[in-house]
């Protein structure tokens, strides 16, 4: 079992979207997901051979094509009318996947395929171990959770080999449309995006998923490299960089550019407030100095920061500087916890090499 999961786990981390940069290198705790395992058992059905016959037929191709042994993976539905599937994994053993039945009713079987794909990969890239040792939700948390939904509906394609199952299974979930009432012109939905234009949801900066659309515009450009359309031996890290450049611009537009932009500012005024505060060390903010920090950040802000000082004393400049510096670290590592060291050493070694120049 060890050497077939290691294989799900190489083939799920070939193709993991670049911006997934969160990773956990702890093991979990097996107890937690045999915990859900039993709620699942006492609140819902067991997929089966016996009891449910489609659906662990669909659950055996997934397995196969992601080199998943049988026994790692136990299914269940459960009564709701919701669209909602899910995936519990405490350790990296095993996991537990659930489907609300009003998902399974409205999915055919090559759907189920990507959708059950889509929540494994959520345990082959140790994304609910990730979570549980996420300890706050921030602005880097949500868009490591976009960012992971990119690299699970990769898997989910890979999982029914088929980029139109896999945007079918995407338009019925956004529309909760059967196939009765779908023509599955892919093209079509994804031109969706032209009447998006440069709209950003200010409250989609706090949600755990990219829109359908730009899932989807994501999974066309994943379907058009060699690693997808040729099989593993054609992989190539250089085309899937530029794919995922592209994925990135889309996040960027339609989601993330809020988010990236708040982070952006918050590294500017961290910086600002580290540069004035060593220029103040001496008591005196000379024309050397000023000279330095128009440098950094135009004479409009020198300017500001001169008016912000004038008629304080040394000391009190110092202080409230400090002060200012101190919070403005305190907002970045808030906002950024699990990149802020990395982040704040670039800062240090920027403010450095810009001293020496």
């Amino acid at each position: 079992m060890l050497d077939s999961l290691q294989k799900a786990r190489q083939l799920a981390e070939m193709v993991r979207y670049s911006g997934d940069t969160l990773r956990s290198r702890g093991e979990g705790h097996a107890s937690s997901t045999e915990h859900i395992r039993s709620l699942f058992a006492q609140t819902g059905l067991q997929v089966t051979h016996s009891v449910t016959p489609s659906l662990a037929a669909s659950l055996d191709k997934v397995y196969e094509r992601l080199h998943i042994p049988q026994g790692t993976v136990d299914a269940f539905v459960y009564s709701s009318p919701e669209i909602q599937a899910e995936c519990y994994a405490g350790s990296t053993k095993d996991c537990v996947i659930q489907f609300s039945s009003g998902l399974i009713d409205l999915l055919d079987g090559d759907d189920i395929e990507f959708v059950a794909g889509h929540e494994i990969g959520h345990f082959l890239l140790r994304h609910g171990i990730t979570k549980l040792e996420s300890h706050c939700e921030n602005l880097e948390y949500f868009m490591q959770q976009r960012s992971q939904e990119i690299s699970v509906d990769r898997i989910g394609l890979l999982a029914c080999r088929s980029l139109d199952i896999a945007i079918r299974a995407l338009m019925k979930t956004v529309s909760g449309l059967t196939s009765k009432h779908l023509r599955f012109d892919v093209g079509t939905f994804i031109s969706q995006l032209r009447n998006v234009g440069n709209l950003q949801i200010d409250h989609a900066i706090t949600s755990s998923h990219p829109s359908i659309l730009v899932r989807c515009r994501a999974l066309l450009w994943f379907s058009l490299n060699d690693f997808y359309t040729q099989g593993e031996t054609h992989f190539s890290q250089e085309q899937l960089r530029k794919i995922d450049k592209h994925i990135e611009n889309d996040l960027t537009k339609y989601v993330d550019g809020p988010a990236r932009k708040r982070i952006e500012e918050a590294k500017q005024n961290l910086t600002l407030w580290m540069a004035a505060y060593e220029a103040v060390q001496n008591g005196i903010f000379d024309k050397q100095e000023q000279a330095n920090i128009s440098g950094m950040f135009g004479e409009e802000m020198l300017n500001k920061l001169k008016n912000f000082i004038e008629g304080m004393s040394a000391a009190d400049v110092q202080e409230e500087i400090f002060s200012r510096m101190q919070s403005a670290r305190q907002e970045l590592e808030n906002i950024i916890p699990n990149s802020f060291e990395a982040e704040y050493a670039k800062i240090k070694l920027l403010f450095s090499a810009f001293n020496r120049s």
